[in-house]
């Protein structure tokens, strides 16, 4: 044991002189949490929280269509509707050379005449169709032709995206459907009532009778959608300790190089000593790196008025998946320290192999915007395992139970890695380099 810790302390004492890897170690994952929760908060509170963008409004109808959509669109707490430019009341050149110009990414001109060109249409449709009942003279009705369907007008910035398009053209066509169908429904009940005086028109006005339900399940009752800090710290975290290969290797590529490696090897004691000592420190150093970047998640966050990151209750399954995670870095730093035969080799191949793994384990781009194969090769990733994992707790609250296939298979990682070392390391011993 005297010996592990004469081991352990070396390594700690090698670490500590490097001023400029500490830096890097600790303090550019905390930087890095803060500047992409930062760049990301627009994009995720348009998820998490209904953030208001401005949509220039210009309603000419003044009936029930354009009030309607005014209204809608008010109350959404999505939109904040403006209808003047400069102190003067949009105009449809204005809302276009607005949008042409950039300055908004949506206009909405609603044509006059619109409401009673439905109102129009709905009566003539009703009318055609009690003519089958011989209400009416169906000579006479089906000869009325209906009126052309009036054009609002939606104007788009190039830039936008074409699912948010879609998703504001299908709300506004929500709009006129219900007002068709209330027109629909108010307008048969009228006709049969001047038809037949005793004819009592329903009490009720027309409801919808399918309602939808969003639902985001959790492994607790109460439910939760991620947020920046929820993506973030566990993603950077992830990265942090995997790109810890590139000080772990340089310091076995220093040993090696400079042949102190042989010389401890001549001391009374044994390699795996030797190694555990060295994943010893560098495993501290992980549990560190992940305890800094919650922290700055929790603290650090809020003070630059982004979305804090919310611990949970599963500490234990935290500090396990942090464990294996961390363990499963330095078996990888491991095998590309024993067969690289350079450092620049090490640095070079650790560093572009982490990054690889990364964009396709979903650090940078989340998984669902990936296609299907893309999401495939995404699961032989160990950072999505770990990624997975963290989300797992953070998000979907889950314990222990919930992240046993993310730490088998980072386990069983750490372990194919230390085998493949050592086997090797015998085949092809890097002292005689």
């Amino acid at each position: 044991m005297f010996k592990f810790f004469a081991g352990f302390r070396k390594e700690l004492l090698l670490l500590l002189r490097d001023k400029a890897g500490l830096i890097i170690l600790f303090i550019m994952p905390m930087v890095l949490i803060i500047i992409m929760s930062l760049l990301q908060e627009v994009g995720y509170s348009s998820i998490t929280r209904e953030s208001r963008m401005k949509v220039l409004f210009l309603d000419n109808d003044k009936d029930s269509l354009g009030l309607r959509i005014g209204k809608g669109l008010r109350n959404s707490n999505f939109f904040e509707v403006i209808d003047s430019l400069n102190g003067n009341r949009v105009t449809e050149k204005s809302i276009r050379e607005a949008v042409k110009q950039g300055d908004y990414l949506i206009g909405i001109v609603i044509p006059k005449g619109i409401t009673k060109s439905i109102r129009a249409n709905v009566s003539l449709m009703v009318a055609q169709t009690l003519s089958g009942f011989g209400m009416f003279n169906p000579l006479l009705i089906n000869n009325i032709p209906m009126k052309n369907a009036d054009t609002v007008t939606v104007f788009f910035d190039p830039t936008i995206k074409k699912s948010f398009q879609t998703a504001i053209l299908s709300n506004i066509k929500e709009f006129n459907y219900k007002i068709e169908t209330e027109m629909v429904f108010q307008t048969f009940n009228q006709e049969m009532s001047r038809i037949f005086p005793n004819y009592l028109p329903p009490e009720h006005n027309f409801k919808e009778s399918v309602y939808f339900k969003e639902v985001f399940p959790t492994f607790k009752k109460t439910e939760e959608i991620p947020n920046t800090a929820q993506h973030n710290v566990p993603s950077w975290a992830v990265f942090a300790m995997f790109f810890i290969i590139i000080p772990f290797t340089n310091s076995m590529m220093t040993e090696r190089q400079e042949g102190s490696l042989f010389r401890i090897q001549s001391l009374p004691v044994s390699f795996m000593k030797l190694l555990f000592s060295k994943v010893s420190v560098y495993l501290v150093v992980c549990i560190l790196q992940t305890i800094l970047m919650i922290l700055t998640g929790i603290y650090l966050l809020p003070l630059f008025n982004a979305v804090p990151l919310v611990l949970g209750n599963h500490l234990f399954a935290l500090s396990v998946v942090t464990i294996v995670i961390s363990l499963a870095a330095l078996g990888y730093g491991l095998l590309v320290g024993t067969i690289a035969t350079t450092n620049q080799q090490a640095a070079a191949f650790g560093a572009v192999s982490i990054i690889i793994m990364a964009a396709l384990g979903g650090l940078f781009v989340p998984m669902y915007l990936m296609s299907d194969k893309m999401q495939l090769v995404a699961g032989f990733s160990p950072l999505n395992w770990a990624l997975t994992g963290y989300y797992t707790i953070f998000i979907r609250s889950g314990g222990l139970m919930e992240i046993l296939p993310q730490i088998f298979k980072l386990s069983l990682f750490f372990i194919v890695s230390v085998v493949i070392t050592f086997a090797f390391r015998t085949i092809k011993n890097p002292l005689n380099k």
